[in-house]
């Protein structure tokens, strides 16, 4: 039997490659591109829930035009920070599509933020009021700090007001932006969702409403990365609801029992919009919430960059098998 070979990409192989945030960018609005034109498969994600505040999921992601097929099996675990372990970990496997073999190995925490900032990056660039000149971003994490980088790149001129309970997080998250980026740290997050034109709530699973969807002012668009957590009218008041996959949403929202039960509302998908097939912001004054739960076709197509510049530069580890 003729002995194939995979690339083990570790954390910090894959930090190595150093993958652009400008290139994600691209990647990401290309990937949506794709998925409005139906140029895909992108089963709802499936997963187990071994606690309350934990999920391990499988996400599986086919992109024909670039002909990359791969899976994603991710956990989050929102405790883990407690035994100082992140909150975010998995791996991505990437496959041959001519034969179905494994390719590569990578952890997937990196890509997993990158990709998630990037997805709210390419929404905000479509689906912002015309000027943005305050964003809002609440949580001074992982996820916190590639939005404040993503986001700056698509709005150069916008002041971020970051809330964290943790004065010295903000601090951190502004050391490491590398960027003219302007950061405010604001005590709460009303103060700071009341005045900004694009709220990002970067926050980990939360049970309790801690945001109220009436603090959102006109033409407010609200891009929650953990959809819980706002109160219920997120999903009835706003004037557009859309999502990233109008089917995984709606998966979600049956199976993890969530506090948004009336979705009918829902407009359609973030790439329908970017190919011109849903409207979507019609008036300035239209208030827009977006939920991006996470597409695997955007681990692959971020993923499969990762292994590009891998190969280019020798990183990594090959296994025989």
């Amino acid at each position: 039997m003729t002995t194939s070979i995979v690339r083990w990409l570790s954390r910090n192989d894959v930090a190595q490659t150093n993958l652009p945030f400008t290139s994600a960018l691209d990647i990401i609005e290309g990937t949506l591109r794709d998925h409005g034109n139906g140029a895909f498969e992108n089963p709802p994600k499936i997963g187990i829930h071994p606690g309350h505040d934990a999920f391990i999921h499988a996400m599986a992601g086919w992109l024909p035009r670039q002909r990359r097929a791969g899976l994603k099996w991710v956990a989050g675990y929102s405790s883990n920070h407690k035994v100082c372990l992140p909150n975010i970990t998995g791996l991505l496997v990437l496959n041959d599509p001519d034969t179905g073999l494994p390719i590569c190995v990578m952890d997937a925490a990196y890509l997993t933020a990158v990709r998630t900032s990037a997805a709210s990056a390419i929404t905000s660039k479509y689906l912002s009021p015309p000027r943005v000149d305050r964003i809002a971003v609440i949580g001074a994490g992982l996820q916190g700090l590639n939005h404040v980088k993503m986001l700056s790149l698509v709005h150069p001129a916008a002041e971020f007001h970051v809330v964290d309970i943790n004065e010295n997080a903000v601090s951190r998250l502004a050391e490491q932006t590398y960027s003219k980026a302007t950061i405010v740290h604001v005590k709460d997050a009303e103060s700071a969702i009341r005045t900004a034109d694009v709220i990002v709530t970067a926050t980990s699973r939360l049970e309790d409403v801690a945001f109220q969807f009436g603090w959102v002012k006109e033409g407010g668009l609200v891009l929650p990365v953990n959809p819980r957590g706002w109160s219920q009218d997120i999903t009835t008041a706003m004037d557009v609801l859309l999502a990233d996959d109008v089917e995984q949403f709606k998966n979600y929202i049956i199976a993890t029992g969530s506090p948004y039960r009336e979705i009918s509302r829902i407009r359609g998908s973030v790439s329908g919009v970017i190919v011109g097939r849903v409207a979507g912001r019609v008036s300035n004054a239209d208030r827009i919430a977006v939920f991006n739960l996470g597409l695997a076709m955007h681990d692959v197509a971020i993923g499969s960059a990762i292994l590009d510049i891998a190969e280019q530069h020798g990183l990594g580890t090959i296994v025989s098998y």
